[in-house]
């Protein structure tokens, strides 16, 4: 077991608290300095209305006021008047510096720790999305894995803020009491007056923006959803000419967005107003209340330790700031179940068990050619529907095979067992012997190169597309391979060549061209097996033609195994295995099977008939004889090379 997946296991079993604080504990030295900067913010924050206040009551006056805290401000100050006054101009300036500088200082950290934190979280989520089998991301939308890639990856950075920010509003929260309470206990209750308003709007505005939020988050994932699948559709519904119908979905989930969008925004801006209107409330008692307790007690009945104007200035000033700690205290468990459920969508994938993995005693299997067997396989993708049963083959290296059958006979599935993309439900695959689930996974892939029905094609040069699976071939191999392939001619009819940036999904080439792309990807990997899935669908004749000569020349070389529908492909193959109904049949030979006249015979007939009226039908055309000519002069090569092997 690797790190990443010893950690994940170990994970699993803890909270989603400690998970998410466990992304950022590598950074824990930028932690301490946040801690610390918070701790200054803090304490600056408490401190910038004293300046003010000692100015007022102690210095401005005849008769110096003020408290303990007074008298260390004073005491660093000169004894002359003007002295103080520039003495508390320079204290509060530089109180103000240094919390716009530990506040920028820990927004910069702040930034740090989310970035590095959230990029581990995503590099355990994209690694696990790799490793998962492809049983679990059919059975899920694209959309939603991107999502979580995206956006849910946050979640774990904002349960830490949202733990750090609560637990420093706590803190000033009670020191802010304290001094409030050590300068009037009755104006200190005034201003908490106000806080049942303040926590009731919190709450109420806190809930409604929790629930927008995510009846808007779901939606955005839809559209998600819904713009990636509409866009894969794109060729779909030009063909079918359903462009206006798609449009009108787009505007539909378009328009749901929005209008969750909007129902946010009036919350979001219905709490500032509440809150300032609540604000405003607070400071009309402050003042009203504090401005009758400094006339009492300096006027009407003077008392030494009564209220004073630096005295009000101060609740003046903490009652702005009570908000924020308030806030953070009573939208805690708003916000941090939001965070929560982005973070538990995240572990949600990283908890999910590997149907595919390494053994804990995984074998190393060196790639070379070995012997391929089928030792009594069965498989299904659900248990009430066999997809093989009890397939039983041997393929011996160098030697070009073929399974062969209608569609839905379970050829593509018998090889995505051969890469372990499935396990079998009963029986193994085995190389020289090994059952494959026993070797390492990477070793046991490396044997085989793929070529699949769907012929991606990456947005990068032609260059680059065949030397995917094998970076340091060189451009000599990168060529011998398109020649192989019959992609040469229109490589070179490339603006630049081997050179040339394709689009995303290779859509400006044909089809043809994409497949044979593909196959030159798979022709310049070293794999010993080359696997092929239906590799002539999307070929002319000429071109099969060439295929056909391309495979036959890497036999002994290579061991080819074919998947089609197809049989002119097939007519060189050592073996030649014919399927029905997620079983073998029959296997021998092209014109073994042909001397038996069972269902290869019967479905060979049928092709060969089937290929003889549509040239008759395509001969009489008018106008096209020209084409037809040379497609029919391709086919009967095809043909006469069939026979004169069988």
């Amino acid at each position: 077991m690797n790190p990443t997946d010893e950690r994940l296991h170990a994970g699993a079993k803890r909270t989603v608290y400690e998970r998410a604080f466990s992304y950022f504990s590598p950074n824990w030295p930028w932690i301490a300095t946040l801690v610390f900067l918070i701790g200054v913010s803090v304490g600056v924050g408490l401190l910038e209305a004293w300046p003010l206040a000692v100015l007022v009551d102690s210095v401005l006056t005849t008769e110096p006021k003020g408290g303990w805290l007074h008298g260390y401000f004073l005491a660093v100050l000169p004894e002359d008047k003007p002295g103080q006054i520039v003495g508390l101009v320079i204290i509060g300036l530089s109180l103000q510096i240094i919390g716009y500088s530990a506040w920028m200082v820990r927004m910069m950290i702040n930034f740090y720790l989310n970035y590095w934190g959230t990029t581990r979280v995503r590099a355990d989520l994209f690694g696990k999305l790799q490793r998962l089998d492809l049983g679990y991301h059919q059975s899920r939308p694209l959309g939603d894995s991107i999502y979580r890639l995206t956006t849910d990856a946050f979640g774990p950075w904002g349960v830490v803020d949202i733990m750090i920010g609560t637990s420093v509003a706590a803190v000033t929260l009670t020191v802010m009491t304290a001094i409030l309470l050590s300068r009037s206990a009755p104006l200190t209750f005034a201003a908490y007056a106000v806080a049942p308003l303040i926590l009731w709007s919190n709450w109420r505005f806190g809930m409604r923006i929790h629930q927008r939020a995510l009846e808007s988050k779901q939606i955005d994932a839809d559209l998600t959803a819904h713009i990636q699948q509409a866009m894969s559709r794109v060729p779909l519904s030009q063909a079918f000419r359903r462009e206006p119908f798609e449009f009108r979905r787009f505007e539909d989930a378009v328009a749901r967005s929005v209008k969750a969008l909007l129902r946010l925004n009036w919350q979001e801006q219905l709490y500032p107003l509440a809150r300032d209107i609540i604000l405003s409330i607070g400071g009309a008692i402050i003042l009203g209340y504090g401005g009758w307790l400094v006339y009492h007690d300096q006027f009407l009945a003077p008392t030494p330790d009564g209220m004073t104007v630096g005295a009000l200035i101060i609740f003046m000033d903490y009652l702005r700031k009570l908000w924020d700690p308030l806030k953070w205290l009573a939208e805690f468990f708003s916000k941090i179940r939001t965070f929560e459920a982005a973070a538990r969508r995240v572990f949600f994938v990283l908890d999910e068990p590997e149907a595919i993995k390494d053994r804990p005693d995984a074998q190393p299997l060196p790639p070379r050619p070995r012997r391929l067997s089928f030792d009594h396989v069965s498989f299904a993708y659900r248990r009430d529907c066999p997809v093989l049963s009890d397939i039983t083959a041997t393929v011996a290296p160098g030697e070009m095979v073929a399974f062969v059958g209608p569609s839905g006979v379970g050829k593509s599935s018998l090889l995505k067992l051969m890469l372990r993309f499935h396990d079998p439900s009963r029986g193994a695959v085995r190389l020289d012997g090994l059952d494959i689930r026993r070797a390492r996974l990477v070793d046991l892939r490396a044997h085989f190169a793929f070529v699949t029905q769907d012929n991606l094609v990456l947005p990068t040069s032609v260059a680059e597309n065949i030397a995917y699976g094998r970076p340091s071939a060189s451009n000599a191999d990168i060529e011998d391979a398109a020649a192989l392939a019959g992609a040469t001619e229109f490589i070179d009819a490339l603006p630049e060549g081997y050179d040339t940036v394709l689009s995303e999904g290779g859509a400006n080439l044909s089809g043809g061209q994409r497949q044979r792309l593909a196959i030159a990807r798979a022709l310049v990997s070293q794999a010993p097996f080359l696997v092929l899935d239906e590799p002539t669908s999307a070929l002319d004749p000429e071109n099969e033609l060439r295929l056909i000569d391309t495979l036959h020349r890497l036999k002994r070389r290579r061991t080819v195994l074919l998947v089609t529908h197809r049989l002119d492909s097939v007519v060189d193959c050592d073996q030649v295995f014919a399927m029905h109904a997620g079983r073998i049949v029959e296997t021998g030979t092209h014109a073994q099977l042909l001397a038996q006249g069972g269902a290869y015979a019967r479905l060979w007939r049928r092709q060969t008939d089937d290929k003889a009226a549509r040239r008759a039908k395509r001969g009489a055309g008018a106008g096209r004889k020209g084409r037809d000519a040379k497609v029919a002069t391709a086919e009967q090569e095809v043909a006469a090379k069939v026979y004169r092997t069988s």
